[in-house]
């Protein structure tokens, strides 16, 4: 059975030293999320439209089904290629909404998070591991 390696421990300049890479795949992330949700939308619809029969050409809903899957199953292997690239980097996101990612840190000798948004040039907060956002606290 592997054994699953201890968590990277990041000092402030090597998480900063990621944001480069960071930012660009949390946009991604981000972008990937709204395609899904809105892929999703459009193949509520054509099932809708299937369920309702009212004289919509059947082969064109299922034509329109599967195009419409083919390009979510796409989509959703992007966002997991993006999402293993951040975790390979050892961060953890937090919350893609505002895209929230965290880096473990060691704080006067205890284990604790870096704390980083979208829009912030650098890192500049820190959080006890048994909260979050709310409770950051700046360097």
């Amino acid at each position: 059975m592997p054994s699953e390696q201890p968590p990277k421990v990041f000092t402030v300049d090597e998480a900063d030293a990621l944001l480069p890479r960071v930012r660009p795949l949390i946009t991604q992330l981000q972008g990937l999320h709204g395609s899904i949700l809105k892929t999703n939308e459009q193949l509520d619809a054509s099932v809708n439209k299937l369920s309702a029969g009212n004289g919509y050409p059947l082969r064109d809903i299922r034509q329109q089904i599967e195009s419409l899957t083919r390009h979510q199953l796409q989509l959703i292997e992007a966002f997991h290629s993006a999402l293993q690239q951040l975790e390979a980097m050892d961060c953890i996101l937090k919350d893609l909404t505002i895209g929230l990612v965290d880096f473990y840190t060691l704080r006067e000798g205890e284990p604790a998070f870096l704390c980083w948004k979208l829009g912030e040039e650098t890192i500049r907060f820190w959080h006890s591991l048994d909260t979050g956002y709310a409770d950051r606290q700046p360097l």
